[in-house]
């Protein structure tokens, strides 16, 4: 299944897909989950091409059915995403998807309904799309996009098996933006830095690594990442009370108040640098996210407890949480710098 099998990376998912369009065996809904990125609706719009195609090697990604799903030309495929100027999918929204249901197919097999972002149903909407989920025509096929399947309600979960798409690791998406993109192949011979700043910044998804390979971007991603580890240098040098006052200051203005989506990857990124601190003393054989070598993260966790490492991580990861919910930007990084200096004494 050409289309299927060059889906980079989940090899397990794309797999088991193959085999169940292949026997018919396949589900009238599927829920497919993944961060921002990662290539959601492009398993998606394969799933509908392998459903679809008439062609030997299915998904062939040749004949004409194929072709017009993969251009975006298809009818019966059709992308549901919220009323312009609204943050969630109404109740209207899906009443319309109801509608056009019970109409057959133009000239596909099926018909498909790619409902993007679908965790941003309101209940309204979510308890209207059930009652067609409970009793599907016959001719459709409902793909639920999200970021978060568990923001679905549970009967809706219980109609649609998830698919969960798992972030790539770095050298695999170093590897492809370097074969695929002359900007990121630039970008990485120019400034090797910046550029796998950008890709661990992308947190496995290959989406967002192209974006971020962008040069202006990519600069930004590695301020983010010196900041990260100046905080984490500071933190463990507090042997007095200049130190402590020099951490303090330093933690308190890592961003202005404007910039919220900057303060929640510096605190992500510092969640990281904990995280590899752990590893490092738990694993003989550490495999670092944040620090550049297992050297470098070696002489970094001596400087910590691990038990002060492993607080340090919850704090870090509710302190990006909280941004997301728009908590105050300055009084985080206040708050998150007394509880990370109050985690434990450093070594």
């Amino acid at each position: 299944m050409s289309g299927l099998t060059d889906f980079l990376g989940n090899k397990v998912l794309t797999a088991r897909l193959a085999r169940d369009i292949a026997s018919g065996r396949f589900a009238h809904a599927y829920i497919i989950e993944g961060k921002e990125g990662c290539g959601k609706r492009t398993l998606a719009k394969l799933i509908c091409s392998a459903i679809s195609c008439t062609g030997d090697d299915i998904p062939c990604m040749k004949c004409i059915r194929c072709d017009k799903i993969a251009r975006g030309q298809s009818p019966d495929v059709i992308e549901i995403e919220a009323d312009k100027d609204r943050v969630q999918i109404g109740v209207d929204v899906i009443r319309r998807l109801r509608e056009d249901a019970v109409y057959a197919p133009n000239d596909l097999p099926r018909k498909f309904y790619i409902i993007k972002k679908a965790d941003t149903m309101n209940p309204q909407a979510q308890n209207a799309l059930l009652k067609i989920l409970e009793e599907p025509p016959d001719h459709v096929m409902f793909l639920l996009l999200c970021e978060n399947a568990d923001d679905l309600l549970a009967t809706i979960r219980s109609r649609a098996p998830v698919l969960r798409i798992e972030g790539l690791p770095d050298d695999t998406i170093c590897n492809y933006l370097r074969e695929n993109s002359a900007d990121a192949k630039a970008l990485a011979e120019k400034s090797p830095d910046a550029f796998l700043a950008a890709v661990k910044l992308a947190r496995g998804s290959l989406g967002m690594a192209m974006s971020l390979t962008d040069e202006k971007k990519a600069e930004e991603c590695l301020e983010y990442y010196r900041k990260a580890e100046k905080y984490m240098e500071l933190l463990a040098d507090r042997r007095n009370a200049a130190n402590e006052l020099a951490f303090y200051e330093y933690a308190s203005k890592l961003t202005s108040g404007k910039q919220r989506d900057e303060l929640s990857k510096i605190y992500l990124l510092l969640a990281d640098a904990a995280r590899d601190l752990i590893n490092v003393k738990l694993t003989r054989e550490p495999a670092p996210i944040f620090y550049a070598t297992p050297e470098k993260a070696r002489s970094a966790a001596d400087k910590f407890a691990l038990g002060v490492l492993i607080r340090l991580t919850e704090i870090f990861t509710e302190a990006a949480n909280s941004i997301d919910r728009n908590v105050n930007v300055s009084l985080s990084m206040i708050h998150t710098a007394s509880a990370a200096a109050g985690a434990g004494k450093t070594k």
